[in-house]
């Protein structure tokens, strides 16, 4: 959930690393925004790119209308509860 509402984003990137490395990112055109939450789905395809030994860290950037940018905290999860994690907090 974002504290403000999508409809205020122009460009929107989901980064996902391992152990420093990029793996996978999505942009605004994978995601469905909805009110303040964005939500992605990772296909299978998509998490066997992340190696099972270390975490995944997630990060959210986004440009809104007026120009600004700004990103979240990483987030870090387990790649076995990747899927899940992602599900339940819209990313």
């Amino acid at each position: 959930t974002l504290p403000i509402g999508t409809d205020m984003i122009t460009k929107l990137r989901i980064i996902y690393a391992q152990n420093g490395s990029v793996i996978l990112t999505k942009e605004k055109t994978d995601c469905t925004l909805e009110g303040n939450q964005v939500k992605v789905k990772l296909s299978q395809e998509d998490t066997f790119r992340f190696a099972s030994s270390c975490p995944v860290e997630i990060q959210l950037r986004v440009v809104l209308t007026d120009g600004e940018a700004y990103k979240s905290e990483i987030k870090r999860v387990t790649v076995k509860s990747i899927s899940s994690w992602s599900a339940a907090n819209g990313l």
